[in-house]
């Protein structure tokens, strides 16, 4: 950390916009990167939030509008606008740019794969609703959410994923004997029961899910 400090001003600002933008960029995503990786991941987003901000402040005195800041004052908004474009960059990255360049690279037969750290991250990172996700326990068991049964108002979304396992609002659970329970959740005075598993108890994951719907032009 004394090391870092030590570096100039502008060095200092471009890392700690890549490094906002490369979270940004890999959160809730296995990662597997090495240490050079990382360094060149938080590098290149920096790069790209100062590039984005020259050309947005070129873009701005071409277009004759007036300069007041001075001293300070430009040095804060300059490297805030830094940081907001390196975020920026890096949601564009995740939501367009990285399914682009895998289809891009599928179509010239380059690789086959969609360039993603996991088929987990690919299954995440699909732009779908999920309707229903079913969790099959080691035990045999299966948990069952159902997202059209739970209330719109509640703390968390129907299911949170992660590295160390899932939760989620169990609307019914499916025994190995073939017997079965169901749940109305939001029936306990309004409260919903939230239930964490382990990654360890988990053996497989159902996930019913569609194309989100286009939104009409009117």
């Amino acid at each position: 950390m004394t090391d870092l400090l030590t570096l100039s001003l502008d060095l200092q600002i471009l890392l700690v916009s890549g490094y906002f933008a490369y979270k940004t960029a890999v959160i809730g995503k296995v990662q597997s990167d090495s240490a050079e990786e990382l360094v060149l991941k938080v590098v290149a987003y920096g790069f790209t939030g100062r590039l984005l901000t020259f050309l947005a402040e070129a873009l701005w005195r071409a277009q004759g509008f007036g300069w007041s800041l001075q001293g300070d004052a430009f040095t804060i908004a300059h490297s805030a606008a830094t940081i907001l474009f390196a975020i920026f960059s890096a949601m564009v990255w995740r939501i367009y740019g990285s399914r682009l360049y895998s289809q891009i690279m599928q179509h010239f037969g380059v690789y086959r794969d969609d360039h993603e750290p996991s088929v987990w991250n690919s299954i995440t990172a699909t732009p779908a609703i999920w309707d229903c996700v079913q969790v099959h326990l080691e035990d045999g068991k299966v948990l069952e959410s159902h997202f059209s049964k739970l209330n719109s108002s509640r703390p968390l979304q129907g299911v949170v994923l992660n590295e160390d396992g899932v939760s989620m609002y169990i609307t019914a659970i499916h025994r190995a004997d073939g017997s079965s329970d169901e749940f109305d959740q939001g029936g306990n005075s309004g409260f919903e029961t939230i239930t964490y598993v382990p990654r360890d108890q988990i053996r497989q994951m159902d996930i019913s899910w569609k194309i989100a719907p286009k939104k009409r032009r009117r």
